[in-house]
Protein backbone atom coordinates (compact mmCIF):
# COMPACT_ATOMS: atom_id res chain seq x y z
CA UNK A 1 0.00 0.00 0.00
CA UNK A 2 1.08 3.52 -0.70
CA UNK A 3 1.88 5.72 2.27
CA UNK A 4 1.43 9.32 1.25
CA UNK A 5 2.47 12.33 3.33
CA UNK A 6 -1.06 12.99 4.58
CA UNK A 7 -1.45 9.46 5.93
CA UNK A 8 1.96 9.56 7.57
CA UNK A 9 1.24 12.89 9.24
CA UNK A 10 -2.13 11.73 10.52
CA UNK A 11 -0.57 8.48 11.74
CA UNK A 12 2.12 10.24 13.76
CA UNK A 13 -0.46 12.38 15.55
CA UNK A 14 -2.83 9.47 16.15
CA UNK A 15 -0.07 7.13 17.36
CA UNK A 16 1.23 9.55 20.01
CA UNK A 17 -2.26 10.62 21.06
CA UNK A 18 -1.88 14.26 20.04
CA UNK A 19 -5.22 16.00 20.44
CA UNK A 20 -6.67 12.90 22.11
CA UNK A 21 -4.73 12.60 25.36
CA UNK A 22 -3.46 15.15 27.87
CA UNK A 23 -0.08 13.43 27.73
CA UNK A 24 1.71 11.38 25.07
CA UNK A 25 0.30 7.89 24.94
CA UNK A 26 1.71 5.78 22.12
CA UNK A 27 -0.94 3.35 20.92
CA UNK A 28 -0.68 1.29 17.71
CA UNK A 29 -4.32 0.22 18.10
CA UNK A 30 -5.38 3.72 17.00
CA UNK A 31 -3.55 3.19 13.71
CA UNK A 32 -5.22 -0.16 13.10
CA UNK A 33 -8.61 1.39 13.90
CA UNK A 34 -8.02 4.31 11.52
CA UNK A 35 -6.11 2.65 8.68
CA UNK A 36 -6.77 -1.09 8.96
CA UNK A 37 -4.32 -3.80 10.00
CA UNK A 38 -2.05 -3.83 6.93
CA UNK A 39 -1.61 -0.10 6.40
CA UNK A 40 -1.75 0.52 10.15
CA UNK A 41 1.19 -1.84 10.65
CA UNK A 42 3.19 -0.17 7.87
CA UNK A 43 2.47 3.25 9.32
CA UNK A 44 3.40 2.09 12.81
CA UNK A 45 6.83 1.04 11.54
CA UNK A 46 7.38 4.45 9.91
CA UNK A 47 6.14 6.34 12.96
CA UNK A 48 8.40 4.33 15.26
CA UNK A 49 11.38 5.13 13.02
CA UNK A 50 10.58 8.84 13.26
CA UNK A 51 10.18 8.63 17.03
CA UNK A 52 13.45 6.73 17.33
CA UNK A 53 15.20 9.41 15.29
CA UNK A 54 13.61 12.12 17.43
CA UNK A 55 14.59 10.34 20.63
CA UNK A 56 18.19 10.17 19.46
CA UNK A 57 18.46 13.97 19.38
CA UNK A 58 19.97 14.75 22.75
CA UNK A 59 19.10 17.88 24.75
CA UNK A 60 21.83 20.51 24.68
CA UNK A 61 20.60 23.19 27.10
CA UNK A 62 18.74 23.26 30.39
CA UNK A 63 15.41 24.20 28.83
CA UNK A 64 12.89 21.54 27.79
CA UNK A 65 11.14 23.97 25.44
CA UNK A 66 14.34 25.05 23.66
CA UNK A 67 15.50 21.44 23.38
CA UNK A 68 12.16 20.32 21.94
CA UNK A 69 12.15 23.17 19.40
CA UNK A 70 15.72 22.35 18.38
CA UNK A 71 14.96 18.64 18.07
CA UNK A 72 11.97 19.15 15.78
CA UNK A 73 13.95 21.59 13.64
CA UNK A 74 16.52 18.84 13.09
CA UNK A 75 13.75 16.37 12.29
CA UNK A 76 12.09 18.83 9.87
CA UNK A 77 15.33 19.16 7.95
CA UNK A 78 15.48 15.38 7.53
CA UNK A 79 11.74 14.97 6.89
CA UNK A 80 10.24 17.89 4.96
CA UNK A 81 7.07 15.84 4.47
CA UNK A 82 6.06 16.52 8.08
CA UNK A 83 3.37 19.17 8.36
CA UNK A 84 3.13 21.87 11.08
CA UNK A 85 0.57 19.92 13.15
CA UNK A 86 2.78 16.85 13.15
CA UNK A 87 5.81 18.93 14.10
CA UNK A 88 3.78 20.31 17.01
CA UNK A 89 2.90 16.75 18.06
CA UNK A 90 6.55 15.72 17.90
CA UNK A 91 7.62 18.77 19.90
CA UNK A 92 4.96 17.87 22.47
CA UNK A 93 6.16 14.28 22.85
CA UNK A 94 9.85 15.28 22.90
CA UNK A 95 9.28 17.82 25.65
CA UNK A 96 7.40 15.17 27.63
CA UNK A 97 10.22 12.66 27.23
CA UNK A 98 12.91 15.10 28.36
CA UNK A 99 11.17 17.04 31.11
Amino acid sequence: MDIDDDKLNRAVRRYVGYGVSSFPNEDPARLVADFGPELGGQLEAKVKMLLEELGGIQPVVDSPLVNAQRAVEVLKENHPELDPNTIAALEWIYSWWWK
